[in-house]
């Protein structure tokens, strides 16, 4: 670490996502204006850009039974969204 180096995005650990990318900077200009800057990457979402799209936000099923935390699971088929029925799945 070198005081008033900042690196963000792809340089540094992590998903290379722009929204990603976008969250870090802004931590980092609230940092030079003197204010507590903080990214929660626990809710900046994943994405594969596939056709279908895949995303997800938060900890995996398997974090979540080994962290002992309670949770619900639901599943709902693609074929049913609209997006899909539009694009024909």
């Amino acid at each position: 670490n070198v005081p008033g180096i900042y690196a963000i995005g792809d340089v540094i650990a992590g998903p290379m996502l722009a929204h990603k990318a976008e969250d870090e900077g802004v931590a980092v200009a609230e940092i030079i204006a003197g204010q507590a800057g903080h990214v929660n990457y626990e809710v900046i979402p994943s994405v594969v850009y596939t056709s279908p799209e895949i995303a997800s936000v938060g900890k995996t099923e398997e974090e979540l039974k080994k962290a002992g935390i309670d949770y619900k699971a639901g599943k709902f088929p693609f074929s049913a969204n609209g997006r899909a029925r539009a694009m024909l799945h």
